[in-house]
């Protein structure tokens, strides 16, 4: 139970750092916010709605992909190399399935069509969501091995 929890909170911290990441990256604050909704076939018209439904999406997306690392733990302590590891394959997965096949479904493209620009500001943000989820995850667990329960 211990891992599930670590993982979500994880996951909700990483989700706050890719939702952070995708408000920012670009010239117009949050204008990649609501891709997130898209991947889902939701549209909302106005456009301040849409930016924080998509955030809380991310952060919800985030703390499932967070249970998701908790529970391939199976309440084991982990080094920190398996902890990255683990998420950088998880934030691979985020990639594959978010910003490659729904995307291009819901865009009405080839599912594993993809141009070089929008793997370039897709990509490395996704494997950095991962990277960062393992190692909130080994940090919340370090803490509680430092604290001796």
């Amino acid at each position: 139970m211990q891992t599930l929890r670590r993982g979500l909170v994880a996951g909700l911290l990483a989700g706050l750092v890719l939702a952070m990441l995708n408000f920012v990256t670009d010239g117009t604050p949050g204008r990649t916010l609501p891709e997130a909704l898209h991947w889902f076939g939701i549209t909302i018209a106005d456009p301040t709605m849409s930016r924080f439904a998509g955030f809380f999406l991310l952060l919800v997306l985030g703390g499932v992909f967070g249970l998701i690392f908790g529970s391939l733990q199976r309440e084991r302590i982990i080094t920190i190399r398996r902890a990255l590891l683990w998420g950088l394959a998880l934030g691979f997965v985020w990639w594959l399935v978010f910003s490659l096949l729904l995307a291009n479904i819901m865009s009405h493209h080839s599912p594993f069509g993809l141009d070089f620009g929008r793997f370039l500001s897709t990509f490395p943000i996704d494997l950095l969501f991962g990277v960062v989820l393992g190692a909130i995850y080994f940090q919340l667990q370090q803490q509680r091995v430092a604290a001796g329960l």
